[in-house]
């Protein structure tokens, strides 16, 4: 795996990209108030930022939260935190070792710079349901953090006080306990695969239809908290899993060497059920399967990067490759 921080610098070269989906939902569940919440001066946090958001305003934000009382301990890319089920998991477990408390999402839009902050729940899906949030937003950055200055300053008694300088990014979480494989597994074959659903009516029904058309194995559908302990119990060896992310992100989570990424990725995939190449730039957000052993945590990536925009595309040009590398009709 390669330093988050090689990453943020060839990122910073990309275009802006809008609010993720991800992050979208991980917004609806909260519930703002008007009040900064009583212990922000007293616990540790991790500021969750847009990729576009350039470095001069991390260290701006983090000079202020210095000044303020706000241990910002770590910054992390949101969108390469919540890329998928195992990438949440790994940084959850992170942060609750750390003794994280708060999360404290910084955007930048075309609106100007808005702060989230919200209390952490120790668990991968981050914020519990109707989480009581602050928000502050302004069109100038240094306005917003000298707002919250005043707000901290006025309402709370200031307890963090060695508090880093400069934001601490290079930080590299590895999302697998088990060994990353460019290939296929076998056991796919053998036991049944747990494939857990969305969570939504449409794109479940769109999955079950898929599958029950196109994958001639043993499967069942499984709820998406589902954890793979009580799976494994049930006779699961294997779990369907996937990477949402930018190109250059996914590759990187996965393990492959991404120094001599282009600003292209080429990739396999199925149209007609032929396999044809086809080339997404590497900041363009995809979609890449993969199947993952529950009880050791290998993955298998498959022996061609394979990713797509869509996830009904990029589940498709898996599902085929998988089936063509076993010799499946």
């Amino acid at each position: 795996m390669r330093h988050l921080s090689f990453l943020f610098f060839l990122l910073c070269e990309c275009s802006a990209i809008a609010q993720s989906v991800e992050e979208s939902e991980l917004i609806a569940r909260l519930n703002f108030s008007s009040t900064i919440p009583t212990e922000l001066l007293a616990t540790r946090s991790v500021v969750l930022f847009q990729s576009s958001i350039p470095q001069k305003d991390l260290d701006e934000c983090q000079s202020f939260f210095q000044q303020t009382g706000i241990d910002a301990v770590a910054y992390f890319d949101i969108h390469r935190m919540l890329a998928g089920n195992d990438i949440r998991k790994a940084y959850a477990s992170y942060l609750a070792n750390r003794g994280i408390k708060f999360l404290i999402l910084f955007q930048k839009d075309e609106k100007g710079y808005r702060l989230i902050f919200c209390s952490f729940n120790g668990k991968k899906d981050l914020v519990d349901v109707n989480s009581v949030a602050w928000k502050q937003e302004n069109v100038s950055l240094n306005e917003l953090l000298r707002t919250v200055y005043r707000f901290a300053v006025s309402n709370l008694k200031k307890q963090n006080f060695l508090i880093n300088d400069l934001p601490e990014m290079d930080i590299t979480i590895n999302p697998f306990t088990g060994r990353i494989n460019e290939s296929f597994s076998v056991e796919v074959k053998s036991f049944k695969t747990a494939i857990p659903k969305f969570g939504n009516a449409a794109d479940d029904a769109e999955l079950e239809a898929y599958l029950k058309a196109n994958f001639p194995l043993k499967y069942e559908l499984v709820d998406s908290d589902a954890s793979e302990e009580s799976l494994y119990a049930k006779g699961f060896r294997t779990i369907l899993r996937f990477v949402h992310a930018r190109g250059i992100v996914a590759k990187e989570i996965l393990g492959y060497d991404v120094t001599q990424v282009a600003r292209s990725l080429p990739s396999a995939v199925f149209i007609n059920n032929e396999i044809q190449i086809k080339t997404i730039p590497s900041s363009e957000v995809i979609y890449k399967f993969y199947f993952k052993n529950i009880e050791y945590g290998n993955v298998f990536l498959g022996n061609k990067w394979d990713a797509d925009l869509t996830w009904q595309d990029a589940l498709r040009n898996h599902i085929q490759a998988y089936k063509i590398n076993q010799k499946i009709n």
